[in-house]
């Protein structure tokens, strides 16, 4: 059982005392962190497919099946990037203030927990489509406050249902909400509890699924089921070896999701490691369900062998993050707050800085001699004409960055090229990228207004 009132050194009246100057000072720290990380978020643009530089979510809908996204396509692509970005980590912060008031009744606690469930880095890659998140966050946010209101089965069932719509990845950490009563009961009632969690997830893959095949047979006189993109790299499995094989890919999603969260250095997380081993001794129920939960979404795909990208790996960090909230004494807590903060926050810093630097070096190409900012008046135009050498031109981007983005020569005209001018709002279809061959490319940009056409060429 976790006693709320074992963590006595936290507690006190004196605000000048040793622990009450700790505690101040590490929520001081990681607000002004997370205020830090945050602006530096949403410094630039948005991604090159987020909501407003798309015509329709039809497409989208048909490979993804969340039909939330789709019926509020038209709303959701107007909100301005600031505003969609704020209310997604409002929501998150509500979530993980919520999971941690859940388990232990201690406030500066449920902060300091919830600014590092904010600087979980995958959250701010998926916040790079902020318009698309804002549903899913807002129904974390909402279970997450209702989660008393209705019985179990009830709040898995429709999180389900309405997480399959907006962001599937979101109900693998629903456990987390019920994980401290879990941990009181006895496992008959964590059986139950995993039976309808389970329920949950073919429930809201199935209404994702018929959601599709209507659409479809509305649509076209022939209906069909999701239809992953290729990018996701499906191999459903039909035989014991192709499970193994699913297993396997499986199992590198997932080891690349704790070598990203250990690059600033493996140490960190040795506090966390030791803290498994006690957990699992003293409090195996509540340590078994945050296993769960880690692991959780890269067993789902295993059937389909879809590839989990690193922004939907959330699972691990918070997975880690829930033993802070276990620990009896302060300044163990203390050094696992601490101890995690830093390589999440890092990390979100490091993700951040370098998606800005990328966009930041393009732009000041190919407007250092736009004099005129035609680049910015798409009104004046009926299309805009590109010249550039992909090859070369991505290796140039590639020897100032050191990125790997730059090795997919597609980026250059999809997420660099194109999202650049979507921003000022040109059309897709007024934008024509011409490759044409260079003898080498300096990183300069010529911008050249022909009657109604605006070209430009790289060299």
């Amino acid at each position: 059982m976790i006693n709320n009132h074992a963590s006595s050194p936290s507690v006190s009246y004196n605000p000048f005392d040793t622990v009450s100057l700790f505690k101040w000072g590490i929520l001081t720290f990681t607000l002004i962190w997370t205020i830090f990380n945050l602006h530096e978020s949403m410094l630039e643009n948005v991604a090159h497919d987020a909501l407003p530089y798309m015509d329709d979510y039809v497409s989208k809908f048909v490979s993804e099946g969340r039909w939330v996204n789709f019926a509020l396509f038209d709303l959701l692509r107007l909100t301005p990037a600031v505003i969609a970005g704020t209310l997604c980590n409002v929501f998150i912060f509500i979530f993980g203030y919520q999971v941690a008031i859940g388990v232990r009744q201690d406030r500066w606690l449920a902060c300091c927990f919830a600014l590092l469930v904010i600087n979980v880095p995958y959250f701010t890659m998926l916040f790079k489509w902020p318009m698309t998140l804002i549903p899913g966050t807002l129904m974390l946010a909402l279970f997450s406050c209702i989660k008393d209101r209705y019985s179990r089965p009830v709040i898995l069932l429709t999180s389900g249902i309405l997480l399959f719509a907006t962001y599937p990845a979101f109900y693998f950490l629903m456990p987390l909400l019920f994980i401290r009563q879990l941990n009181e009961e006895n496992f008959r009632s964590l059986l139950q509890f995993l039976g309808f969690w389970i329920a949950g997830y073919v429930l809201g893959y199935a209404v994702a699924n018929l959601s599709v095949y209507a659409y479809t047979l509305l649509q076209n006189g022939t209906g069909h089921f999701i239809e992953f993109v290729s990018w996701r790299k499906s191999t459903p499995s039909t035989d014991i070896s192709g499970i193994i094989a699913n297993i396997a890919k499986s199992a590198g999603n997932f080891e690349r999701n704790a070598r990203y969260l250990a690059e600033l250095s493996p140490l960190f997380y040795i506090p966390v490691a030791v803290t498994l081993v006690w957990a699992l001794k003293n409090h195996l129920k509540y340590t078994l369900v945050a296993l769960l939960v880690v692991f959780s979404i890269y067993a789902s795909v295993i059937p389909l062998g879809v590839k989990v990208p690193l922004r939907s790996g959330v699972t691990l960090p918070l997975g880690m993050a829930m033993l802070v909230l276990l620990v009896p004494r302060f300044w163990w807590r203390a050094l696992l707050l601490v101890t995690l903060f830093i390589p999440f926050a890092w990390q979100m810093h490091q993700y951040n800085y370098g998606y800005n630097e990328k966009r930041i070096l393009f732009a000041e190409m190919i407007t250092e001699h736009d004099s005129h900012n035609y680049l910015q008046q798409p009104q004046q135009f009926k299309q805009i004409i590109i010249s550039v050498d992909e090859t070369k031109t991505s290796a140039y981007f590639y020897r100032l960055t050191g990125s790997d983005a730059f090795k997919n020569l597609s980026n250059l005209r999809l997420h660099y090229i194109k999202p650049y001018l979507y921003q000022y709002g040109w059309h897709d279809s007024d934008i024509v990228v011409k490759d044409v061959p260079r003898a080498q490319v300096r990183g300069e940009a010529t911008v050249e207004k022909q009657a109604d056409k605006l070209f430009v060429s790289i060299d």
